[in-house]
């Protein structure tokens, strides 16, 4: 089964798990926070933005609440009409420019210079083909207005299983893109990972300058899961937000994380 289709396969089994993944830890909360942070810092309200892997549309939900118009891609139909229940009867409805089952290498039918911003928070790592990529965010480039930004996740190779910070002695280590895979709803669904400087490159060379590079959780990522179980009062979650904050960005400690999002401009 191609790499795409095993990706659409899992995600249709997995709506509920990946609508709720956002919200079933502290930790999770922080990311969703994080991210939400750099969305309402670099977009306006009223923002025309395209989502691409939206899946069930948290982040379009959200930008939906600050007046944005939002045009939402996944190769999930489930995942859509689950968003698109959520939404029916709301007045949200009038800001959704278009809700298409969709790969992030076929977006032809997406007008030019037609959005201030894109999120692309899971392709980058699902498409683990570098020709693929360059495609994604050929379109991207395409589809954005001069100036637009680009949100976008990438997965480290720092990860969870690997408890020993990376060997910064060995600067190649860091700078080799790997391919690993994790079971989601029975089925094996690859990953791609790099490190920030990696994630830069790419964006580069599809003519993206990255202007912010932000750990999503930041070395707690590697506790185990049942740190994360048991009471958590709205004081000790905002105590690791505030932490996550204040650590993300420190340039050493970019990438000794589970993930990272990238911001970049088009060039």
């Amino acid at each position: 089964m191609p790499y795409r289709q095993v990706i659409a396969e899992a995600y249709n089994a997995g709506v509920k798990e990946e609508y709720n993944r956002l919200t079933e830890s502290p930790l999770r909360e922080a990311e969703y926070q994080l991210i939400i942070d750099l969305l309402d810092e670099y977009l306006p309200n009223g923002s025309v933005v395209i989502d691409i892997g939206s899946g069930p549309g948290r982040y379009a939900e959200h930008l939906l609440k600050r007046e944005c118009k939002v045009g939402l891609v996944d190769l999930s139909a489930n995942s859509l009409k689950a968003f698109s229940d959520r939404i029916e009867n709301t007045h949200f409805q009038s800001n959704i420019i278009f809700n298409q089952v969709s790969c992030a290498t076929n977006l032809d039918w997406i007008a030019s210079n037609s959005a201030d911003a894109i999120l692309l928070m899971g392709p980058l790592y699902h498409l683990i083909d570098k020709n693929h990529q360059a495609i994604a965010l050929a379109h991207c480039h395409r589809i954005l207005k001069c100036g637009g930004h680009l949100f976008t996740v990438f997965l480290s190779p720092f990860q969870q299983n690997k408890p020993a910070p990376m060997d910064r002695s060995k600067p190649g280590i860091q700078s080799m893109p790997t391919i690993t895979h994790t079971w989601f709803k029975g089925y094996q669904v690859p990953q791609f990972r790099c490190c920030p400087s990696e994630a830069k490159s790419i964006l580069s060379n599809s003519h993206f300058n990255t202007i912010r590079v932000r750990n999503i959780e930041g070395t707690v990522s590697l506790l185990p899961d049942s740190h994360w179980k048991g009471s958590w009062t709205e004081q000790k979650k905002k105590v690791l937000l505030n932490s996550l904050k204040e650590t993300c960005e420190i340039p050493d400690l970019l990438g000794q994380t589970h993930q990272f999002v990238c911001v970049a401009k088009r060039g």
